[in-house]
């Protein structure tokens, strides 16, 4: 995982003109500039601000005293800055000390320039996509139909985050998009699981969909799942910035683990997640695509588990963590088979959401 001193292009800064005068004891020329921000890590010991007054070209670094939080907190602090034009830089400080490099800087006017209008979100809203019609030959199908939005999934279990095994079944919840009900969450804990503790299976396929309404979302599923008794499973799944990969807890070498599609916003994606029972060794195959895409001919991912510990059978579960919304739809099982096939689902519709920087 990148360090938060290197997570330069995740730092946004959002800077709001204060005061002129403040009744600052200091000096008569100066004034507050009030800085807003949010961050990609919950690890920072500290973020710095760099003034750069442009009319002597002059700079000064000041620490913040402002720790990491929880991804997606909106970190806010004032800074005293001279009262001409001046730009303002943003870094985080790691826990070690290590230092970002400087975000953009910002432009600030002296005497009474108007405040910069707030930077959009990022986040565009999937909608309720294409729902997967039931397959003839499923084992099991879940489409979150017969629970009731703002209630957790009837037989899951939610997880603590940073892949704890104490229950905390607030976490997800059946929500319903366009009449369509689906499971959810917008919880920016790492690392957080929901997992079908009522039916344990071996030898089978997961198929379904999943989005993310933020570019930094990170979403999965699971499979050969032995929580929340124990930190095992298989899992298709991205990280913020990456691409869907398979990773196995613990983990396995795997060479062709790497899917190389990457989410957008906004973009309902399909899967086949398959684990084959081939005796000696677990095979683990997986695709995934864009639904309003043609389905891959054949696995991105072919991994291989021959551990003796390997898990021999489990159950399904979906897996979160990172910023904004995550969503989940249309589970099927499918017992002992070697992958699906079909033609490109229609088009999903796509509402484009800008929602301002709550000031």
């Amino acid at each position: 995982m990148v360090h938060p001193a290197s997570q330069t292009s995740r730092i946004v800064a959002i800077l709001a003109f204060v005061a002129t005068s403040l009744g600052l004891a200091a000096s008569a020329e100066a004034r507050l500039e009030t800085l807003r921000w949010t961050h990609s890590r919950s690890d920072a010991s500290d973020f710095e601000v760099r003034i750069l007054t442009l009319s002597n070209s002059s700079s000064q670094v000041v620490p913040l005293g402002v720790s990491g939080q929880a991804v997606g907190t909106g970190y806010v602090a004032d800074v005293e800055v001279g009262d001409g034009d001046v730009e303002l830089q943003l870094r985080a400080v790691g826990p070690g000390g290590e230092r970002s490099s400087w975000n953009t800087a910002l432009l600030r006017r002296g005497a009474d320039a108007p405040a910069p209008p707030p930077t959009p979100s990022p986040e565009v809203d999937p909608g309720a996509g294409t729902t997967i019609p039931p397959t003839s030959g499923a084992a099991a199908r879940l489409d979150f139909s017969s629970d009731a939005p703002g209630t957790s999934v009837d037989g899951w279990v939610d997880t603590t985050a940073n892949y704890g095994l104490s229950v905390d079944d607030g976490l997800f919840e059946v929500v319903s998009v366009d009449g369509n009900r689906m499971l959810s969450t917008d919880s920016t804990q790492n690392a957080i699981h929901s997992t079908a503790i009522g039916t344990v299976r071996n030898n089978f396929e997961l198929r379904g969909r999943m989005a993310i309404d933020h570019p930094d979302g990170e979403i999965g599923v699971t499979t050969y799942s032995a929580y929340p008794t124990e930190d095992v499973h298989y899992r298709l799944s991205r990280e913020a910035g990456e691409s869907f990969r398979f990773v196995a807890r613990p983990g396995i070498v795997c060479t062709n683990a790497d899917s190389g599609v990457t989410p957008e916003a906004g973009q309902w994606l399909r899967f086949e997640f398959d684990v084959r029972d081939e005796g000696s060794q677990n095979r683990i195959v997986a695709k995934i695509w864009r639904a309003d895409r043609n389905e891959p001919s054949s696995p991105q991912i072919d991994c291989v588990d021959a551990r003796p510990e390997r898990p021999t059978q489990g159950a399904i579960g979906v897996w979160s963590g990172g910023l904004g919304s995550k969503f989940w739809d249309d589970f099927e099982t499918f017992q002992g088979v070697t992958g699906g096939g079909g033609a490109a689902a229609p088009l999903p519709p796509l509402l484009i959401q800008i929602i301002p920087f709550d000031n």
